[in-house]
């Protein structure tokens, strides 16, 4: 497995885990917390699953 796919599949499973929360017992600061991390890692896991030169912002004029 490349690192790229081993480090798309930690993030993918950082989401999983964060989403099995249950989020009604927590105080809302943490709900939020937690609706960062999963975003942050679902970002993270799209561009390393993203095909190689599919990213516009880092192509050249």
């Amino acid at each position: 497995m490349l690192r790229t796919e081993a480090i798309a599949k930690a993030f993918e499973a950082i989401c999983e885990e964060a989403e099995l929360i249950d989020r009604e017992t927590l105080p809302d600061s943490v709900k939020n917390r937690i609706s960062t991390i999963i975003s942050i890692a679902r970002h993270q896991n799209d561009i390393r699953n993203a095909p190689k030169g599919s990213c516009e912002a880092h192509q050249t004029p």
